[in-house]
């Protein structure tokens, strides 16, 4: 006698990613479609492993909303064009409209920039530490240093009971 079919549907790999994108396309997230050069790509591969997390979305995301705490796209400096022997590979990280409206900000500055070169200025910027810089700022305005947490008095508490 064979084993009772189960009521829930088995979903393949493919539609599980599928609801996935979905859902991020729902909260308001878009693809970036653009192309970074292959050393570019590495380093988000390293961060991606420094760091622990599962996509080079989430490596994207936390470079761009860590500059975009810190800077205004203005502020950017047109750097010397790349070689011509650069490789360049495309990405597609699906991301929040404010994150790519940011990046097409600094896009704009520059005549005839791909949005792929304004990811690469973008990411030239933030270095190794991806923690948003603002966060960090008001952590350190509101918790001033040697400032401690109140501890509470145990000393006068019985022992068999609150």
């Amino acid at each position: 006698m064979g084993r009772p079919r189960s009521k829930t549907p088995v979903l393949t790999v493919k539609e599980l990613v599928q609801q996935q994108r979905s859902g991020l396309y729902a909260a308001g997230n878009r693809n970036l479609n653009m192309a970074v050069s292959v050393q570019t790509l590495a380093q988000i591969d390293r961060l991606k492993r420094l760091y622990r997390l599962r996509s080079r979305d989430a490596i994207v995301t936390r470079v761009i909303a860590a500059v975009m705490s810190s800077s205004e796209p203005d502020r950017f400096i047109e750097r010397a064009a790349a070689s011509p022997d650069t490789h360049y590979r495309w990405i597609s990280p699906i991301i929040g409209l404010e994150l790519i409206d940011f990046v097409k900000a600094v896009q704009a500055r520059f005549r005839s920039m791909s949005l792929g070169g304004a990811f690469e200025l973008i990411f030239a910027e933030i270095g190794e530490d991806l923690a948003i810089r603002e966060a960090q700022l008001t952590l350190a305005i509101a918790e001033p240093c040697g400032a401690r947490a109140p501890v509470a008095d145990v000393s006068n508490r019985r022992k068999d009971g609150p």
